[in-house]
This record gives structure tokens, sequence and C-alpha cells, in this order.
């Protein structure tokens, strides 16, 4: 008996140190813990607390990240909503700290009740205390007014980073404005903001290195002066913006940048796919002298003022300032245009990238005079040059042939083809000869012809909010390229 009993301890010893080898992560801190059971989705971490009682107690206190849009699924095609109420009890239940709070209440279960009272009655929970991020949508509104901004964002003050508001109203002048010290991103999509709360929501964040700015009303004009800002993206609104009849000061018309120092990109947002092509929209660059990054500019943009440079849609009025910053260029043409692209060159010297996506075939892009002056007098740093929806006709092949015989130093050529076109091997060897390739003047360059098929273009059809804040890629077209056209095929490279 003796035997057999010592025989039951050691074996259950073995599989207690069994155990205790194979489960190494419960043997982490509880503060390396709470910061794997944060990064999880929400429901996923709240149900780490049925893994052990070692677990039990994790949950309640890590820092909250509770992302309602992620628990808002969609089966079947049809929204599976979440219930206020089981929110509630999340927020109830959390005895941690809170980090990041991200809801669409137009998704949520409400059963009626006021979406301004529910978001306020949340957000003045003990589980959101020394919050750091907060994003909240209260859904596309076709009419005026707009639910107010809770007066409980204003507890967030010494303790928010990331902010998106959504769908909301704000007080007008300066007395309600936010004080948000340590801010350093900042989302304004669908809002209702006055010119002057803008002027001082902006004058209020002393720390912000991003701003987005999309389909707001209220305000026709925005002068920027900040000396922290590095990157700007913008959606004005519809083109064909009825509510502008309907909202206070309108629709975003002249963006300012006044006092910029540190400014590195500046985005614009063409258009989104649920209100059509952005209305124009004119630029004035006072004062940026490190903006590097710039685009798509498009056709019906009013104008663009660069120092005393200024542009009108695609012509050239005057020409007195150069930028020698701006070393990445995304433009949105109609038509494809030898003209206009040389004169944003001799106003950008030091181009280094150009993105440019076609609308239409096309017209004579031939050689002349004035091209063979600027080949002659200016030097050509291209080292990247893109084309979406590339047709391969005579104007698109003679626009991409002016760059393979005169960059010098460029080093990749990708011509994204228009959907439909007959691929075949005759098609890209007639590409080759057309483009003069065996005569480029940069001999390390790589020609890819790229075909994919769906969605094409330089910006979503969606307003990419990534896009517009991600500070850790040095070119955000690259960026979002990669994220977005999943799929591609490089069809040709000639080496």
């Amino acid at each position: 008996m003796e035997t057999v009993a010592r025989s039951k301890q050691r074996r259950s010893l073995e599989d207690e140190e069994e155990e205790e080898l194979t489960d190494r992560i419960s043997r982490l801190p509880d503060a390396v813990l709470g910061d794997i059971v944060t990064l999880l989705p929400t429901r996923d971490g709240a149900r780490t607390q049925v893994l052990s009682s070692r677990w039990r107690h994790i949950w309640r206190s890590a820092p909250l990240n509770l992302d309602l849009v992620r628990l808002t699924s969609f089966k079947y095609s049809r929204c599976v909503r979440v219930s206020a109420s089981e929110i509630t009890w999340m927020l109830s239940a959390h005895r941690g700290p809170g980090r990041r709070f991200c809801t669409e209440l137009q998704h949520l279960e409400l059963h009626d009740r006021c979406p301004a009272a529910v978001l306020d009655g949340w957000l003045r929970s003990p589980a959101l205390d020394n919050l750091e991020e907060l994003e909240f949508h209260y859904g596309f509104s076709s009419l005026p007014p707009r639910p107010q901004l809770p007066a409980s964002v204003q507890r967030f003050s010494s303790t928010l980073r990331v902010a998106k508001f959504a769908g909301c109203s704000f007080p007008v002048g300066n007395a309600g404005a936010l004080h948000l010290p340590v801010l350093k991103q900042l989302s304004l999509m669908d809002a209702t903001i006055s010119e002057s709360s803008l002027q001082a929501l902006l004058g209020g964040c002393p720390a912000l290195q991003s701003l987005l700015l999309s389909d707001n009303s209220g305000y026709s004009r925005v002068r920027i002066m900040s000396r922290t800002l590095l990157s700007i993206g913008v959606f004005p609104g519809p083109s064909d913006d009825w509510l502008h009849h309907l909202s206070t000061g309108g629709r975003l018309q002249h963006l300012i940048l006044e006092d910029a120092p540190y400014l590195e990109r500046l985005l614009i947002f063409p258009y989104a796919s649920r209100s059509g092509y952005a209305k124009r929209m004119n630029i004035s660059v006072i004062s940026a002298p490190k903006l590097n990054i710039l685009g798509p500019l498009y056709g019906n943009l009013s104008t663009v003022e660069i120092g005393t440079t200024v542009f009108q849609g695609p012509r050239l009025v005057s020409f007195m300032t150069v930028a020698p910053s701006v070393k990445i260029l995304a433009l949105l043409n109609k038509e494809i245009s030898l003209d206009v692209v040389i004169n944003f060159m001799k106003c950008f010297p030091c181009l280094e990238k150009l993105y440019i996506e076609i609308v239409l075939a096309g017209y004579q892009n031939g050689c002349s005079r004035e091209y063979q002056n600027f080949v002659r007098t200016h030097d050509i740093r291209l080292k990247k040059v893109v084309l979406l929806s590339y047709r391969g006709n005579k104007s698109h092949a003679k626009f991409a042939k002016f760059f393979v015989l005169n960059a010098k130093v460029l080093e990749s050529m990708v011509l994204e083809l228009q959907k439909g076109i007959k691929l075949s091997t005759e098609w890209i060897e007639k590409q080759h000869e057309r483009l003069h390739t065996k005569n480029r003047a940069s001999r390390g360059v790589q020609f890819d012809f790229v075909y994919r098929e769906g969605q094409s273009g330089l910006i979503a059809p969606v307003i990419d909010e990534a896009q517009a804040h991600d500070l850790s890629t040095a070119d955000p077209f690259v960026g979002f390229h990669a994220r977005s056209h999943i799929g591609y095929t490089i069809l040709m490279g000639l080496d």
C-alpha cells in the first residue's frame, strides 16, 4: 500500500511539474499578463477569466481596451449588434484603468435610448479613468443638428493621446473648447464645428502631431499655426454639396498653412464612396519649409499657392517660388499631360517620387521645344514613377517615354494597367518598343507592368485614417498601395 501511495504521489508531482513547464505564460508577472490581455479583442480578453484562478483577476485589473467596433460583427449580410447593457456590464465589472474606448453608436443596440446620453454615461464610468484613446461616431446624419460632443470628454484632458470625434457638433466659441495638452492624433469626421471653435480646439492641442479633417461643416477656412504638426489629411466634402445650404458656415474651401515649421505631409483625399468627388478647395502654403509629401492634387482643385507660385487647377499662373522640400507628389488627372507635370517639376525641383492616376485616355504628349529646353536646364531627380490606369495607348506611352529617356537616376517605373486590357506577350513587347526602354537614360531602372483585378486607384474610395495618421512610413502612398493592392501580378520587368 505504501508503495502504491508513493507511486501516486510521484506521478502527481510529475504532472504538476509538467503543467508548470507547459504553462509558462501564467508564470509571468501580473503587469505583463495585463498587457497581453489588453492587446486581445475585447471579448477574448474577458474570456481569459475562465482559464484558471491565476487568470481570474487579470482582465478586471488590466488596462481596458474596449473596442465596440470589433465587437460588432456582420454575419450573412446583416449586422449582429451589441447591446448597450452588455457594454455597461463590461464597464461596471472592470476595475482597472481605461486605455482605449472605441465605438460606433449606429451599430449598437440602444433600445431607443438617446445615443448622446448613453455615450456620456459610459464615458463617466470609473473604468475609463485616465483614458488614453477615445474614438466615437454617432453615425452619419443627413440633416443637422448633430448630437453635441459629450461634456464628459473634458475629464480626459490630461491623459488623452488619440481622439476621433465623428458625427457630433461642437459648442460655438472658445468657452467650451477642449484643452488636450498631450493629444498627438486628432480626427474630426462628419462633425459640425465653427471656424472659431476649430481654431480654439487646435490651439488647445499643443502637442498635436497628426490631424484629419473629413467631411465637416460649419467652417469654410482653416488656418494652421502649429509648431508640432507633422501630418494633415483633409477631405473637404462632396462636390454636390446640398448640405452646404443647411450648414452654418458651409464646408472647407480654403486651407492655409500659415506657420507649420515641422509639417512634412499634406494628404488630400479626392473622394469618398458615400459622397462622391470632393468639392473645390484652395490651398495656400505660406510657411511650411519641411513639406515633403503632397497630394493627390486633382483637376477640380481650384488654386494651389506655394509662396508666390500659383496653380489654378493644372495651369501654372505664376511661377516665382520653388519648394525644394517636396520630394513625393501625387496627382489625379483627368487627362495625362506632360505640360502639367513639367510645371509641377519646375516648382518642385527635388522631386523623387511621382504618382499619377489617369482618368481619361489623354491627348497627344509629343516632344516639343519646351520639353527639350526643360531637360537641358533642369536636373530631373526622379527615382520612381507610378502610373495608375495605364492604357498603353500612344498618349500614355509618349508620356511615360519622356521619363524613360530623360530621368537619369530613375530606379523604378510601375505601370498599373487599366482594367480590361487584354494581355499578351506581344502586347508587352509592343509597350517596350513604344517606351524605348532599350534607350533608357538610367541603366539601372526596373520596369514593371502590373495588373490587378478589382478596384484600383491612388486613394481608396473611403477615407483611410491609418494613411492619414501613420507616421512610421516615409511614403504614405507606398504604404497604402501595399495594403489595398494585395493580389498584384508583375507581368514583365526589365533590368
